[in-house]
């Protein structure tokens, strides 16, 4: 028996060329997630999932299963923020003006609790202000 036979028919998978483009995508839709709240960040990342994903198809068939992930946490994630923007600006439309006013008050007072100075010395003018004009009021 010849025990130092060596064969060179290795038959390795065919390499699909998108590979890299998929698991980019991927990662890139999985960053949209977790930047969520940074608001430019998801949109960013989350088109560019989009695109690689659909170019790492290439001439296949079917798309890979990592490009897959990477188109539905990417358009999940823009989903989302979208979701919340509308929501919170639904939400400040509907609150009345004194509310606003009351919120500025708070976020003057907590600002002084937590540093220690008035916000206006940071910004200019207090957060209370800031509603005020906002809302309308010339108090």
């Amino acid at each position: 028996m010849d025990y130092n036979y060596q064969s060179n028919d290795y038959r390795l998978p065919p390499r699909n060329p998108g590979q890299r483009m998929a698991t980019v995508s991927m990662i890139l839709g999985v960053v949209c997630i977790f930047t969520l709240f940074t608001v430019y960040i998801p949109i960013v990342c989350g088109s560019i999932a989009v695109v690689l994903a659909i170019l790492s198809k290439g001439s296949f068939k079917k798309m890979l299963t990592t490009a897959k992930v990477g188109i539905g946490t990417a358009v999940g994630a823009i989903a989302l923020l979208f979701l919340m923007i509308t929501s919170l600006s639904a939400m400040l439309l509907s609150t009345s003006g004194d509310a606003l006013i009351k919120f500025g008050q708070q976020v003057d007072q907590q600002f002084k609790e937590q540093t220690g100075q008035d916000i206006e010395d940071f910004m200019g003018m207090s957060y209370e202000d800031i509603m005020r004009e906002y809302v309308g009021d010339t108090e």
